[in-house]
């Protein structure tokens, strides 16, 4: 019998933790006078990128803090050490004046962090963070440990963007309603279900869920709604990237596959280079799950934000519905 107590006392505590760690975390909605965190996560930016993303937030009527780190260079093509980088992230999360964090651009180097990251101090303290492109694999990996929902969008302020994308991607910051439905009609590649499809939305740059595939920080997408794009990438490199997912078989249980705008190279190929549609539909042909096509969602200045990690809905009719905001009441 005391053996028997003993067991259940460790037990239990593990089980609670598992669970604490399963629950969906989400920082709290933006307001005017709110301090704004810019970090640099992986590439730098230079003094004119970042005057403009500063000059954008101000005229909101946000306050900013700049990384120490956004514009400094290592190894060329990093925002310094990833010591530093490391701990300017985990800084901005503990910081209690700070009330999101947006990173200011892709290029390289998010991959390099998530080794060293305390995703349970993150867990403890919830932000919006958002960020696009290279930065993919920090948002899968604050999913995959954290469970934190965040937004895949590319830094506002550096070029115009459409009003309606502009209203949106604020809408996502600042209001814990569900957004609802896009206003693009999706266009299947393959037969949907007369119900709908319901499922998680996951989304990103497919080079960087690629290259996650095989390590610890790639989430089971059973259930999922995943939302792919990419840029500059030759069709058979896109290929290949899709082939390891499909190898793996990180799309088992997927509810839906739906691809986003891929910007094809068109200079320098040494290989022949099919049109994108095709390209679309063979990969649609392959993906034992139901796929679809026409989100604007990419490197374009016509991207739609998305919230990494909340409950959607692709009705009977083709439409993507958001049933849940991003951010939530503390």
């Amino acid at each position: 019998m005391v053996a028997r107590t003993q067991r259940t006392s460790t037990a239990e505590p593990l089980k609670r933790e598992a669970l604490r760690l399963e629950h969906v975390r989400k920082g709290r909605p933006l307001r005017r006078g709110d301090v704004i965190g810019l970090l640099a996560p992986a590439s730098p930016v230079d003094s004119g990128y970042l005057e403009n993303v500063v000059r954008y937030l101000e005229r909101l009527g946000y306050r900013v803090e700049v990384s120490a780190n956004a514009q400094s260079t290592y190894l060329g093509y990093l925002a310094g050490t990833d010591v530093h980088r490391l701990s300017e992230l985990q800084r901005f999360f503990t910081d209690p004046r700070i009330a999101a964090i947006f990173c200011l651009r892709g290029g390289f180097g998010s991959m390099r962090l998530l080794a060293r990251l305390d995703y349970r101090l993150i867990a403890q303290n919830p932000k919006v963070l958002v960020g696009f492109s290279d930065i993919t694999a920090l948002q899968i990996a604050l999913w995959q440990r954290s469970r934190l929902v965040t937004i895949s969008a590319p830094a506002p302020g550096v070029e115009p963007i459409p009003p309606d994308r502009e209203a949106w991607f604020w809408q996502l910051l600042t209001s814990v309603k569900p957004p609802g439905a896009f206003g693009e009609l999706l266009q299947p590649l393959s037969p949907l279900p007369s119900k709908g499809i319901q499922g998680t939305l996951v989304c990103g740059t497919l080079s960087l869920w690629s290259a996650l595939c095989g390590t610890p920080f790639f989430p089971k997408l059973e259930s999922s709604i995943v939302v792919l794009e990419d840029v500059g990438e030759a069709a058979y490199r896109l290929d290949r990237m899709m082939t390891q997912l499909l190898l793996a078989e990180a799309f088992a249980g997927v509810a839906a596959v739906i691809f986003g705008e891929f910007v094809l190279p068109t200079t320098g190929q040494r290989l022949a280079q099919p049109a994108l549609s095709t390209l679309l539909r063979d990969f649609a042909d392959r993906l034992p799950v139901p796929c679809l096509t026409g989100l604007s969602y990419g490197h374009v200045r016509t991207h739609w934000a998305l919230p990494f990690g909340v409950t959607a809905r692709i009705n009977r009719e083709g439409y993507l519905e958001l049933q849940e905001a991003a951010v939530q009441a503390a």
